[in-house]
């Protein structure tokens, strides 16, 4: 349970959990439209996360440096000390941005539906979450307990121990294979002989 706490105990956590619950009570606050349209509105908050994961991974933190400086630099940090927990996380002040900008385009889209809104706020937060626990079970001694979670995190590793140019996903694959990054690059060069570490943790958890 240690890392459980560990991990609920970053502040980007707290802010998400923050975000999940005041988007779930605000989503019951207020008139429930049809059930279509709520599975809808969360599933795009899904596919959104989904899509900024992939973007912002290789983009803004791989090969576009010069877009966001700040979040390069800890990123090259994280790379360079991937298992220190200081480097796991970014900065909730880009977070807090990012979900004023999803709330009001979500308003917007929606026809200013309050409802559908906050569906795609607890789509968003929820998944969000999801993705920074397998981003931490990755590089915590943690053994994830299913064949899923244990393929992730093998994928992730290749991304810091292999190939940095591909594996950009780290919650699923989907945009790696679409977009041809689910394989290393044949012309980067391999980190001198360093392969992937075992995933020797001592808890079980992940999925």
């Amino acid at each position: 349970m240690n890392y459980a706490k560990e991990f609920m105990s970053q502040r980007l956590i707290l802010f998400l959990t923050a975000v999940f619950v005041l988007s779930c009570c605000g989503f019951l606050a207020t008139p429930i439209e049809r059930a279509g349209a709520v599975a809808i509105s969360i599933g795009a908050g899904v596919v959104f996360v989904i899509i900024v994961e992939y973007v912002v991974h290789r983009f803004v933190l791989h090969e576009f440096p010069w877009l966001i400086p700040y979040a390069y630099r800890g990123h090259v940090a994280h790379h360079e000390k991937p298992t220190d927990v200081n480097h796991l996380f970014g900065p909730v002040s880009i977070d807090f941005v990012g979900y004023l900008i999803v709330l009001g385009g979500s308003y917007a889209l929606t026809g200013n539906n309050w409802n559908l809104t906050f569906a795609v706020m607890v789509g968003a937060s929820c998944f969000q979450i999801y993705y920074q626990w397998k981003h931490y079970v990755s590089h915590r001694p943690i053994t994830p307990i299913t064949p899923w979670g244990k393929w992730l995190k093998k994928k992730h590793l290749l991304h810091h121990y292999m190939d940095e140019n591909s594996w950009y996903g780290v919650s699923n694959p989907v945009l790696d294979i679409l977009l041809g990054t689910n394989k290393p690059d044949a012309s980067a060069k391999v980190k001198a002989k360093t392969s992937a570490p075992e995933s020797k943790g001592d808890m079980s958890a992940g999925g």
